[in-house]
């Protein structure tokens, strides 16, 4: 039986090999077409006939206007300078940033001896990219992001807490991307 948590990491690469069996046309189109619907059907993307096409000749890739799969609401703590962390949603790391990677990199993470593993961090607000350090903290059991939090996070963008900051796992570029959802004055 496949694992369905291992498959989720590679669902990417198997949506690029049906996209190569189509174009040099393998297999039938509309078998090709199916296995992609059901593959999709597992994540928050769609397939859709563009309007000016014909059935079945173009298709477009969808994703879900809200992809920001991991929102926190920024607390005092996570802006401490003294603290220099981001306290991150457990069941939300484990399903949105660990499901991706491999053993040993969740290893790096998860072991109280290792020091954590370098993210990048693509900060789709300003189109910057940033390094964090995931780690997992034993004695609460949460995991953070620290080295270089405050810096280049919470003092460049002049983060607040009350703030709305989102977070999703790309698979295809193999890093994180935030963005600042919504400012603590703008509810």
């Amino acid at each position: 039986m496949v694992n369905q948590a291992k498959m989720a990491r590679y669902r990417h690469l198997v949506f690029h090999i049906l996209e190569f069996l189509q174009k040099h046309q393998l297999y039938p189109d509309e078998q090709v077409l199916k296995f992609k619907i059901e593959l999709l059907n597992k994540t928050n993307k769609s397939l859709h006939h563009t309007e000016d096409a014909p059935q079945g000749t173009e298709l477009t890739l969808s994703i879900n206007p809200d992809i920001w799969e991991i929102k926190k609401h920024l607390t005092v703590s996570d802006m401490r300078n003294n603290q220099t962390r981001l306290m991150l949603p457990k069941d939300d790391v484990v399903a949105h940033i660990l499901d991706y990677l491999t053993d040993e990199e969740r290893l790096m993470i998860e072991d109280a001896n290792n020091r954590g593993l370098r993210i990048r961090v693509y900060d789709n607000d300003t189109e910057s990219l940033h390094q964090l350090t995931l780690k997992k903290w034993h004695s609460s059991g949460s995991y953070v992001f620290i080295s270089n939090w405050n810096e280049q996070f919470v003092i460049r963008r002049n983060l607040e807490a009350g703030d709305l900051i989102g977070l999703f796992w790309n698979t295809y570029a193999s890093r994180l991307h935030f963005r600042v959802i919504r400012r603590h004055y703008d509810h």
